[in-house]
């Protein structure tokens, strides 16, 4: 396989998560803007129980989801049925009662946690409803994984990306139009977890591998999947503290108003992650294969091609929410929710950072450096709760926007400087200048035409949004960004949307 082929591989493979991603992102987006509307207050005690929820279900599934990955991947290599029904079963009968554990201990002790730590009870009734969402939110996660496992990438991205967020945007339309509000968000949340897991279940067991029916007896594997998983745990764990710990803390020491404005710029900057998440799919099993037959020079150019693609495609994102930060606050969720702005603007510069650890983060797991990793998710874990617990109480959103940007920023810089040790391979290349100057040229000349715009709407935000990327495309073919490999990319990705079908 040349490097050609190889480039073209990483456009089809990621092409199916990309725009399963970006669908998701979308319906996600409004789906915040849409419950936003409540007001900040009532949105800010939503969040604190979906990240609590959150934490819960990394518990809950026990690390099992990475487990499973891994065991049916490897089984269904080996042609061994009986390892495959295993490694399911033996995840079901921990993660099941588990969850059901967990959710009767969130619903009897939601006063205490509501009153004691967040200092309001009106999150009470929340709490109590939403935990009735954490069994099918696990089951839906082992199942999911499984399916993911034997490779029917397509299926995960219809059930979790497009079907759960369109049914929870829909229904959430409808609760809220017909005067039901918080609680009846709430409520559609536990219905949306309930059909997701029915649905992951039925594709699983349907068209996947159907381990209730067939007649194999399954392997015991429990001890091998908790004694594999649970160091897993707490890298899950490391990452929902970076991403979550300045909400709880904004919750803890100010308001859930604060809450709610911080937790609409937090998702805002988050848009960054698709392009990474989507072209990582596929390059790290291409990297594996290539480490597998000690084709190192090869995995360092395809580490720069992929990098680079991640750069060119992020860098206009990132610059467009810089330009028209506040109006799309203001668009997306209120008025109300504008003092935002400086939150989201350091946001951005972390979130445009943590894009570019992504190649490094792949090549440490390549060498099963994981150590490494953990080492990595605990310094920045610690970091970002001692910063939040510092900056929070006296500056608010800000002081948890630098919180969580700065520990991005460190973590680059630990998984950039052992990749490099380790390999040499640096991914970041001059070229990027042409990506930055275009970037830079077109944000000023945008920013300029829309000055004589008093105020920018919708519509207008989408011309000038247009604009920006027409300019930005222009002056990237001027520079000669994009060579001939770069355009097979392109086309490739083309061919691929093209083709796509999920039955």
């Amino acid at each position: 396989m040349n490097l050609s082929q190889v480039s073209k591989n990483i456009a089809k493979g990621g092409v199916i998560v990309f725009a399963g991603m970006l669908i998701s992102r979308l319906l996600a987006y409004l789906y915040i803007a849409l419950v936003a509307r409540l007001g900040s207050s009532e949105y800010g005690l939503f969040s604190l129980a979906i990240i609590i929820v959150s934490f819960l279900s990394i518990i809950a599934t026990f690390g099992f989801r990475t487990g499973i990955i891994r065991y049916i991947a490897y089984y269904k290599g080996k042609k061994d049925d009986k390892g495959i029904k295993g490694s399911i079963i033996s995840s079901l009968k921990v993660s099941l009662p588990l969850s059901l554990f967990l959710t009767f201990i969130l619903f009897i002790f939601s006063e205490k946690i509501s009153v004691l730590i967040f200092h309001n009870p009106d999150l009470t009734p929340i709490l109590r409803i939403i935990s009735l969402s954490l069994p099918f939110l696990a089951l839906s996660e082992l199942f999911i994984s499984a399916i993911t496992g034997f490779q029917k990438i397509e299926y995960k991205v219809l059930i979790k990306e497009i079907i759960e967020n369109s049914l929870k945007l829909l229904l959430t339309f409808l609760v809220i139009y017909f005067g039901y509000k918080l609680f009846g968000v709430t409520a559609v949340y536990v219905i949306t977890m309930i059909v997701s897991a029915v649905l992951s279940f039925y594709f699983l067991q349907k068209k996947v591998f159907p381990f209730l029916k067939t007649k194999v007896i399954p392997k015991p594997l429990t001890k091998e999947l908790i004694v594999f998983s649970l160091p897993l745990i707490f890298g899950s764990l490391f990452s929902l503290i970076v991403k979550w710990t300045d909400v709880i803390m904004i919750g803890y020491f100010r308001t859930a108003s604060e809450v709610g404005v911080y937790n609409v710029a937090l998702p805002t900057a988050n848009l960054l992650v698709i392009v990474p998440t989507s072209l990582m799919a596929i390059f790290m099993p291409i990297i594996m294969e290539f480490y597998s037959k000690k084709k190192f020079k090869e995995i360092k150019n395809i580490s720069i091609i992929n990098s680079k693609w991640i750069f060119f495609l992020n860098f206009p994102i990132f610059l467009l929410i810089l330009l028209f930060s506040k109006q799309i606050l203001s668009i997306m969720f209120g008025s109300e929710y504008v003092v935002g702005n400086l939150a989201l603007i350091i946001l951005l510069f972390g979130y445009i950072v943590r894009s570019l650890m992504h190649i490094n983060t792949a090549i440490l797991t390549m060498l099963k450096k994981t150590k490494l990793l953990f080492l990595s998710g605990f310094i920045a874990s610690s970091l970002n709760i001692i910063l939040n617990y510092l900056l929070i109480p006296k500056f608010g959103i800000i002081g948890g926007a630098i919180a969580t940007s700065f520990s991005f920023i460190v973590t680059f810089l630990f998984v950039f400087i052992y990749s490099y040790k380790l390999t040499g391979i640096q991914p970041i290349k001059w070229n990027y200048l042409k990506s930055i100057i275009a970037g830079i040229i077109s944000f000023f000349i945008v920013k300029y035409i829309s000055g004589f715009v008093d105020n920018i709407s919708f519509i207008p935000f989408v011309l000038f949004s247009i604009l920006f990327l027409i300019i930005y495309g222009l002056l990237i073919y001027f520079f000669k960004g994009l060579n001939n490999e770069d355009k097979e990319i392109i086309n490739s990705f083309y061919l691929k949307f093209k083709s796509i079908k999920f039955f």
